[in-house]
């Protein structure tokens, strides 16, 4: 079951004051419905509000002991010396300025506490929209996506692959990385690869049956032959298909087998390092019969 924190109703987010934000933005780049969204307060929600209420009392409390110091001055002997007065008035000012300050300083809290929910992923039927607070938003859609990438070494664990996240390449070769603060990441990765594989698969079998070349990454395939790319050079290395003896698309490794040399992968790679990894994994059983 879905935690509320990380997976709100959409119902439940009308009241979002991000929600309007989200609309405007699906709106404009043509998103389509919502199909899901993920939610994630990265702050302390209740610290904020404490700190709001206590900055408002200290401004209420303030502005209460100016007014009752303004009332006890007496007027006409206050106008008939001018040192007193501008004293006054410089002490009046800065008071003035002190409670304004709190006041701010309150609202700010407030304000903050309605957007605690600084990290969204929202999902529609031709793309997504990712906000990062109030500062920054991304949209992509799915056809703005040139290639996806699932996942990224561990770095203090090099042979660990962390699997929930996820880079992109745009059309724009704009690289936007994704590492949402949501407690369900994995889940939120298997659904965006999921919609972007199911948007791309049925054009590229198509340009496959064309004859044309697929590139996912360092890896070519064609209807003739499979290649890659030699490490630390532009030239390539190919295999014809008739000579091809089994391709792996696993969770740590992609391998390609030769019939000539069962021990040893003719090609291997993170598949981290492989674009559009679910992709080629779900084209290989069409074109590798």
């Amino acid at each position: 079951m879905k935690s509320q924190q990380d997976t709100q109703n959409i119902d439940n987010e009308l009241s979002s004051p991000y929600y309007a934000e989200v609309q405007r933005l699906a709106t404009a780049y043509a998103l389509g419905e919502r199909r899901s969204s993920y939610t994630q307060s990265t702050i302390n929600g209740a610290r904020l509000l404490i700190n709001a209420i206590v900055w408002f009392v200290i401004s209420v409390i303030g502005l209460f002991f100016l007014i009752d110091a303004v009332r006890k001055i007496t007027l006409s002997q206050t106008l008939a010396d001018p040192p007193t007065l501008r004293s006054i008035g410089a002490i009046g000012v800065i008071s003035l300025i002190l409670i304004l300050g709190c006041f701010l300083q309150g609202w700010r809290n407030l304000r903050e506490y309605r957007y605690r929910h600084r990290e969204q992923v929202h999902i529609f039927e031709d793309g997504f929209v990712f906000l990062q607070g109030r500062q920054q938003s991304h949209v992509l859609r799915w056809d703005d996506i040139e290639s996806l990438m699932r996942g990224a070494l561990d770095p203090k664990h090099p042979s660990h692959v962390i699997s929930d996240t996820l880079s992109f390449i745009t059309d724009k070769d704009v690289q936007l990385l994704l590492e949402p603060k949501v407690q369900q990441r994995s889940e939120l990765c298997d659904t965006i690869e999921r919609a972007y594989t199911d948007y791309r698969y049925p054009g590229m079998l198509e340009l496959y049956r064309l004859g044309e070349d697929l590139e996912f990454g360092d890896l070519i395939l064609n209807r003739e032959e499979i290649s890659h790319v030699r490490p630390n050079s532009d030239e390539e290395e190919q295999l014809p298909w008739d000579e091809v003896e089994s391709i792996e698309v696993g969770e740590t490794y992609t391998r390609v087998y030769s019939k000539e040399d069962h021990d040893h992968p003719w090609f291997e790679a993170l598949t981290a390092d492989v674009d559009n990894a679910l992709i080629l994994k779900e084209l290989i059983p069409i074109i590798f019969q």
